[in-house]
């Protein structure tokens, strides 16, 4: 009988770039995230978060113990399913030891964790990845983390938003322009937060490109790498 569907596992050494693992090559395989709010690109599951990343777990044992003991939160939501996949800008609650993150990306593109104060967890920062109108004229939003928002015309692909957790209710804009700070999320300036100079529109079949500053030098990168950020987003 021939194969249907993807494979239900994931070998280390074929892990995305974005896991912060190093030890590929000591053990064959690693947990494979459920489909969920982020690709499997730009993703980890829980189990790696909290054994691999955090260290808070030294086995999946522990790691199921923590999550069934509805100890941890995403977005301010128990999450329970150690497949559950976590990715940028997700807000991480450990209330039992008072300990808050909040996932970006380092300088080799993988996820990274900034540490937070519980009053910095209510609300997240999500970026527009796509806008259309819906009935009666309403424009909806979808945020690179699967969420889908109502709002006016105001708010454009590549602008970021910042809601509420875990009522996903607007709060305020971040708008992609000129001045803007911007987390840059893939290729070799992957990590850096700078300051958006241009953006250059290129011919039609080539990526738009942006002028940033960072530092006191300026470089440019491509268009689409930008996350408008504001000042709680540190560089790590």
């Amino acid at each position: 009988m021939a194969k249907i569907g993807r494979t239900r596992h994931l070998k280390r050494i074929a892990i995305p770039k974005s896991i912060p693992l190093q030890n590929k090559k000591e053990y064959t395989w690693l947990i494979k995230p459920h489909p969920g709010p982020h690709p499997l690109k730009f993703s980890m599951p829980l189990a790696v978060l909290l054994r691999d990343v955090l260290g808070v777990a030294k086995t999946q044992k522990e790691v199921r113990s923590i999550l069934n003991s509805r100890l941890l939160k995403v977005d301010g939501k128990v999450r329970t399913e150690v497949k559950f996949p976590v990715g940028l800008m997700d807000v991480i609650s450990l209330e039992s030891s008072g300990k808050y993150y909040r996932l970006i990306v380092d300088s080799k593109a993988r996820i990274a964790v900034q540490e937070l104060s519980k009053s910095e967890t209510s609300k997240k920062i999500v970026k527009v990845v796509k806008k259309h109108v819906v009935k009666k004229g309403k424009i909806n939003l979808t945020f690179h983390d699967g969420r889908n928002l109502l709002a006016d015309n105001n708010v454009h692909v590549g602008d970021s938003v910042i809601i509420t957790i875990p009522e996903a209710k607007f709060s305020s804009l971040i708008k992609l322009q000129i001045g803007v700070k911007c987390l840059i999320t893939e290729g070799k300036h992957a990590g850096m937060i700078a300051t958006l100079k241009e953006i250059i529109l290129r011919k039609e079949g080539k990526e738009n490109e942006a002028k940033l500053e960072a530092n006191g030098s300026e470089f440019i990168t491509v268009a689409k790498y930008l996350f408008p950020v504001d000042d709680s987003i540190k560089q790590v």
